[in-house]
């Protein structure tokens, strides 16, 4: 194995160490995941775990960069926002410090002529604790910004955030193909149908996209994001986004968003084992909602088989959908790759599962005390199988689409996919497509497929 020093300075430690590990075993992988778990020793991952804390002097510090940011470019001032959102989210709760970054925002908002922004920022600062002998300065700018919508006879209500709406748009006419894969229409379709809206299930920022965009649904809005009160790693656009992270992903993640920050470092396609670990909390949320019910749908392959079709789903199943649309195998002992592959995939599943749930200690202490929690680390090994099924082709973020993944490539495709402002993964077809035909798109090494276009 790699020395710990070595591995620290590693731009992507641990798909290096993983790799390491397979040289090591000469590629053979382990006989069974719980024999690579008990080879397995913490020591080999150098990093020691972490969290930064909230700060009230650093976020000032990060407050007067913003306000140098802004006096240098005033005509271009995404640099001294997102500084301003850093130090929003470093501020500490019930510190004045998170009143003036708002403050600071509002000021902001209001030259930019964002005024629904500035109203709502302003607010925020005096929620937060915003001093009491600069409250005048806020009282002048309010009644400005009224005296301005007055008179362009706007509303005084807040803007209003992307908030989470259903998952995806699909035609009625869309259904699994006859095969069990793939997608086909039941009824003819003219060319230019616009057959598939969808929006990331599950979706991962970049990290320095972090005070820029929400880290749920991935909106800018206007750099207008409110902060987790427990990290200083996330922000969000809403309250609805942050609520709904908090209960699919950041309850599990808020105590470890440094440590993830680490474990995930490297070239944006690593990104896509992180999107693997928010599926995995998925299957966590439904292990603890019913344990017993729970392992028995994963590891019953009738029962799992009930899960292949994604349009008889909600989107709380489609993390059993993954699992059941691809099936595990053994590898290829002839085929020096896979075996490769399986090494690499064996040491990533327990090495996020040490750092992620053994070492997040409100999960932990949750986890022990249920019947079962010992076969989730195989659990976790599965979906990281599935790790190509990640889309990371976006510039800032890695996704995972259902409906999306469904479709089958073809050097001769009937429709084109694109990704939106939005995220939202856009299918429309590219001629007429008869009964029963299915939908398929171009071939990505042969098209060389745009995105955000």
């Amino acid at each position: 194995m790699l020395r710990p020093e070595v591995v620290e300075k590693l731009e992507c430690p641990s798909v290096g160490l993983a790799t390491s590990w397979a040289i090591g075993r000469r590629s053979v992988p382990c006989e069974s995941l719980a024999e690579c778990q008990s080879l397995f020793k913490r020591q080999y991952w150098p990093f020691p775990k972490a969290k930064i804390g909230k700060s009230s002097s650093k976020a000032a510090k990060l407050r007067e960069q913003g306000n140098a940011a802004y006096k240098q470019s005033p005509d271009d001032p995404a640099k001294a926002l997102e500084l301003y959102n850093q130090s929003i989210a470093m501020a500490e709760e019930g510190s004045a410090d998170l009143g003036l970054g708002y403050a600071n925002r509002s000021a902001v908002y209001f030259n930019r002529k964002l005024y629904r922004e500035c109203l709502q920022n302003i607010e925020l600062a005096r929620r937060h604790n915003y001093p009491t002998e600069m409250r005048s300065k806020l009282a002048d700018r309010e009644q400005r910004v009224r005296e301005q919508l007055k008179e362009t006879g706007g509303s005084c209500a807040a803007a209003k955030p992307n908030a989470p709406t259903r998952h995806c748009s699909i035609k009625a006419c869309l259904e699994v193909g006859e095969d069990g894969e793939g997608i086909r229409t039941n009824r003819s379709l003219e060319d230019g149908a616009k057959v598939l809206v969808e929006k990331p299930f599950v979706l991962v920022l970049e990290a320095e996209l972090a005070y820029q965009r929400c880290d749920f649904c991935g909106a800018t809005n206007e750099h207008n994001l409110r902060p987790c009160t427990g990290c200083t790693g996330v922000m969000y656009c809403s309250e609805e986004c942050q609520e709904q992270s908090y209960q699919r992903y950041h309850q599990f993640e808020c105590e470890i968003v440094d440590d993830l920050q680490l474990l995930f470092r490297g070239p944006k396609p690593t990104r896509m084992f992180h999107v693997v670990l928010r599926l995995f909390w998925h299957a966590v949320l439904l292990f603890l909602e019913d344990p017993e019910a729970f392992l028995r749908r994963v590891e019953t392959p009738a029962e799992l088989e009930q899960y292949r079709d994604p349009f008889a789903l909600e989107p709380t199943d489609y993390v059993l959908h993954l699992l059941a649309i691809y099936k595990d195998r053994e590898p290829n002992p002839e085929d020096s790759k896979d075996m490769t592959g399986r090494c690499v995939t064996q040491f990533m599943a327990i090495l996020m599962y040490a750092i992620a749930v053994k070492e997040n200690v409100s999960l932990w202490s949750r986890l022990q005390a249920v019947e079962g929690s010992e076969k989730l680390p195989h659990l976790l090994f599965r979906l990281v199988q599935r790790v190509a099924a990640m889309d990371h082709k976006m510039e800032g973020v890695t996704c995972f689409y259902p409906f999306t993944r469904r479709l089958r490539r073809s050097s001769t495709p009937n429709a084109k996919q694109s990704v939106d402002e939005q995220l939202q993964s856009v299918v429309v077809l590219t001629g007429p497509v008869a009964e029963g035909q299915e939908l398929t798109i171009p071939d990505e090494e042969k098209s060389g497929q745009r995105r955000n276009e």
